[in-house]
């Protein structure tokens, strides 16, 4: 929209600030050329350092910055991600994998370690909670990342207790799970204004409505709770709410208005700047911190002591993969009869799953569903969701049941839809816990299109047992079409391609930077599902 589009005018560098900042008799504006030179910031000084909330000692993120200054023969490859929702996947941006903040902040990165290769990898997916990314991680981020930056705010709502916080608890075991992949990434967590923030209270001449709006004062967030995981696990935390109120709610300025910034409660260009902004005065504040005081044992120390204990007693995180597709999935195979592994789509837009067409063919599968260790009762049920495919055409119907290890009412799906369109479903079947649960899918004689295909192209375990998973259930659901447009491939949005001009991609998009000699080239990678 224009009313949030980029504000250049408002743009400004560091300039000089750091020629006269001596280290080793060399300026630092010399010893960080590519870092501080080239961006433009629009949020003010002050607001930049209000909107920093938190650092901590921030040993992971220090060891990254100085490898990405200094790569070794062993270390030349970075991975820069993010996880969140539809803020950080650009929505309401007017050109996404360009105007999104991500796509922002990985450009600078690009060049501001021109010694260093760097692929961006935007892992959102609009609508869905911390808790589904706990389930669905490995779909989003890869092992080897270096830096994760994790933006929930909104999409995990509001819990307005302190102690006990459910938004608190589930962040906590995501901020675990990605803290002990393998590569041990750096994380920032990235906090956005809660529903009714970037707004006015009912009686402002900007809301007139009747009723009015929904209004959220400047402590109707889940952020300031959050701060305690920051602090417990020491980890970075940057503040959109903080950065932009006083301009936007208390002194009214210009070009930072709430309507500048925000096109509802998603920001649009300006916001996503702003965005950007935080990201790169954060890595910027920790190269000098480097150069001031250099990484050392303590900070090596730091990054290889295990994970402390949940600060929320019980508070596990699984250490598995919840949702499987692709090869994933495939490894969970215990026999096929007349069920083949086909890929119905195309080599950029794959569209893998086991297919039947004959009556009787049979699929059996084998999964982890004990929940014992993250503190589920025995006796208590698991929800797995199977995605299948419906179409109008071709389709059959089958059975689903456990066969081996578990116990569970049979489940009985059609895949035959008089809509025009194919789509991958889910289904839910409620297992007992098992660590070898098997299941199977049969094809069933029954078929209202008369023929009998039936694709089966992944699953979902709850995180948890006692009931259906509330993050599934909140963006699918048993018996829905599967809402994870982005993971799929059923979806587009733009990826920076080579020489830097926008071109089309899946769901997921990243931003490779490769240096040969003088030579750069950028081109763009994907992963999809179906």
């Amino acid at each position: 929209m224009n009313r949030t589009r980029n504000r250049p005018e408002l743009g400004w560098d560091w300039g000089h600030t750091w020629s006269t900042v001596e280290v080793n008799r060399q300026p630092v504006s010399t010893l960080l050329s590519s870092v501080f030179g080239g961006y433009r910031f629009t949020l003010p000084k002050l607001q930049l350092q209000r909107g920093t909330a938190y650092v901590g000692a921030a040993s992971r993120l220090r060891r990254l910055v100085k490898e990405l200054l200094l790569p070794h023969s062993q270390k030349t490859n970075f991975k820069v991600a993010v996880i969140g929702g539809s803020i950080s996947w650009g929505q309401f941006t007017s050109k996404r994998g360009q105007t999104d903040w991500f796509s922002t902040f990985t450009r600078w990165m690009i060049s501001a370690f021109p010694r260093a290769n760097i692929t961006g990898r935007n892992g959102c997916t609009p609508g869905v909670p911390t808790p589904y990314m706990i389930m669905c991680l490995e779909l989003s981020l890869d092992p080897d990342v270096d830096l994760v930056i994790m933006e929930y705010t909104l999409n995990d709502g509001l819990d307005p207790v302190l102690f006990g916080n459910r938004v608190v608890q589930d962040m906590e075991r995501l901020v675990r799970r990605v803290l002990a992949l393998p590569s041990r990434p750096a994380v920032v967590l990235l906090q956005v204004p809660s529903f009714g923030m970037a707004g006015y209270r009912g009686g402002h001449p900007k809301n007139n409505k009747n009723p009015a709006d929904a209004f959220a004062h400047f402590y109707e967030t889940s952020e300031d709770a959050q701060v305690a995981i920051s602090q417990y696990y020491d980890v970075s935390y940057l503040s959109l709410r903080t950065a932009l109120y006083r301009l936007a709610a208390q002194k009214a300025t210009p070009g930072f208005l709430w309507e500048d910034t925000f096109v509802d409660h998603h920001p649009g260009d300006h916001g996503h700047k702003v965005m950007a902004d935080l990201m790169v005065h954060l890595v910027q504040r920790t190269a000098v911190g480097l150069l001031l005081e250099p990484f050392g044992a303590p900070d090596a120390e730091a990054i290889t002591e295990p994970l402390p204990e949940p600060m929320y007693d019980g508070n596990t995180a699984p250490n598995a993969t919840m949702c499987l597709v692709g090869d994933a999935f495939r490894s969970h195979l215990v026999s096929a009869q007349g069920f083949d592994w086909v890929n119905e789509g195309s080599t950029a837009k794959p569209k893998p799953g086991y297919v039947a067409t004959q009556p009787g063919s049979k699929l059996r599968l084998r999964v982890d569903t004990d929940r014992s260790g993250l503190g589920s009762a025995p006796g208590e049920r698991v929800a797995l969701y199977l995605h299948h495919l419906r179409s109008y055409e071709h389709m059959g119907a089958a059975a689903l049941r456990c066969v081996s290890g578990c116990n569970c009412s049979e489940v009985r799906v059609d895949a035959h839809i008089s809509e025009r369109v194919s789509q991958v479903y889910l289904v839910k079947m409620e297992v007992s816990q098992s660590a070898a649960c098997e299941v199977e899918v049969e094809v069933l004689r029954d078929s209202r299109s008369g023929e009998h295909k039936f694709k089966v192209s992944g699953l979902v375990v709850a995180e948890r047992a006692g009931g259906p998973s509330a993050a599934i259930e909140q963006i699918s659901g048993d018996n829905k079409s599967f809402g994870l447009r982005q993971h799929n491939g059923d979806d587009e949005q733009m990826v920076i391609a080579k020489g830097g001009q926008p071109g089309k991609a899946g769901g997921v998009h990243r931003h490779n930077h490769r240096r040969t000699g003088r030579r750069r080239r950028r081109s763009s990678r994907r992963r999809r599902r179906s």
